[in-house]
């Protein structure tokens, strides 16, 4: 009987969870396992496949995904992993690979510390084994959230890049204190809407004055200003409108911090969604404001005032539904002073004028009159 040859695909697996238990999970160990029981076989080596960083909770590995092409393709006919949970820890998606995926493409999987060996039959413990390690990575999501959530109420900043206006505590790098050298902006801003300038003027006034964006600044900072050095002031000074309207709606600027405005579905589902105000966690006075709470309740006074509806307030029946072909910005109701019609137009071409995009006007009426 000719003895079946094995073209294996040695597969590696490393979150940044996995770090804390210490070597016997490194990459480094995982490959010399797998090369030196690939070596006993005799199973011929088609390629290393290595996700060094990423979760098991889901599969959008680019690693994980080439090995699935090279299946695809009849390059391999053997999986080896170190053990399941480096396969993955989402119990179901594991499961539908190793119970249906590999057998359907004739495909050996040996999972070496579980003991499990497809080529030997189903294995009764290999179930309950994908259930544990997803425990465990459930378990390690709920330590985090945990961890997280003491830091916040503890006044503590662990965002990669901190606000305008601001800059990290060298003594403290989770601690925040005022920039000198950029809290002007702010406060400019803010002065800006207390005396009744909506987000437009602001943005057509810090463009013409060509006050460089929080983006910038940032890049200075850290030493990469150079990622500008070509462009022209129009790409310097360019001023996403959304930025003002975040600067003014984050109470950063008046001492205060706001956590969990957005966060995931679930442990498993790393989609990022909106969470209503009432599951925010705001915490009060973690650091010195550079905006007087009488301004900031000047300014949004204004601000709530400038809030237009339509003329009947009838409701913006395709709000945030329709975007430019051209540019992906959205259609931003508009209308027409003479006759009072409404009509919908690119919102780039609106804020930054006919060198960015065109009108697009559309005679579509924007409500439900």
């Amino acid at each position: 009987m000719k003895q079946q040859i094995y073209n294996a695909a040695l597969y590696c697996r490393l979150s940044r969870d996995d770090e804390n238990v210490g070597e016997s999970s490194s990459i480094s160990t995982q490959r010399q396992m797998l090369r030196q029981y690939a070596n006993e076989q005799g199973f011929h080596v088609v390629d290393e496949y290595i996700d060094d960083g990423w979760s098991g909770l889901n599969y959008d590995r680019p690693d994980f995904e080439r090995m699935i092409e090279d299946i695809e393709d009849g390059r391999i006919n053997c999986v080896i992993t170190k053990d399941l949970s480096r396969l993955g820890r989402n119990y179901i998606l594991t499961g539908q690979y190793t119970e249906m995926y590999f057998p359907s493409k004739n495909v050996r999987y040996i999972a070496l510390n579980d003991g499990i060996d497809s080529q030997k039959g189903e294995n009764e413990i290999a179930a309950f084994k994908n259930i544990l390690n997803e425990m465990v990575a459930r378990d390690t999501s709920r330590k985090v959230k945990s961890a997280m959530r003491t830091k916040f109420l503890n006044g503590e900043f662990i965002a990669p890049n901190v606000p305008l206006g601001y800059k990290k505590d060298p003594t403290h790098k989770n601690r925040l204190i005022p920039d000198e050298d950029t809290r002007w902006i702010v406060e400019k801003i803010f002065t800006m809407a207390a005396h009744g300038a909506g987000v437009a003027k602001i943005h057509r006034t810090l463009v013409a004055e060509k006050i460089p964006t929080p983006s910038w600044w940032h890049r200075d900072t850290n030493g990469k200003r150079a990622y500008f050095e070509n462009a022209d002031d129009f790409e310097r000074y360019k001023w996403p409108v959304i930025t003002i309207k975040h600067i003014l709606e984050n109470e950063v600027v008046i001492g205060n911090m706001t956590h969990n405005r957005r966060g995931s579905v679930s442990f498993k589902n790393k989609k990022q969604i909106d969470r209503p105000p009432e599951a925010w966690l705001r915490v009060e006075n973690t650091h010195k404001p550079i905006i007087p709470k009488e301004l900031w309740d000047t300014a949004h006074a204004h601000i709530n005032s400038r809030k237009r509806s339509t003329k009947h307030n009838e409701p913006l029946i395709f709000a945030g539904l329709l975007r430019c072909p051209d540019c992906g910005w959205s259609l931003a109701c508009a209308h027409q002073r003479e006759n009072g019609r409404r009509y919908y137009r690119c919102s780039r071409y609106a804020v930054y004028g006919a060198n960015e995009c065109t009108s697009h006007s559309s005679a579509t009426i924007c409500s439900t009159a």
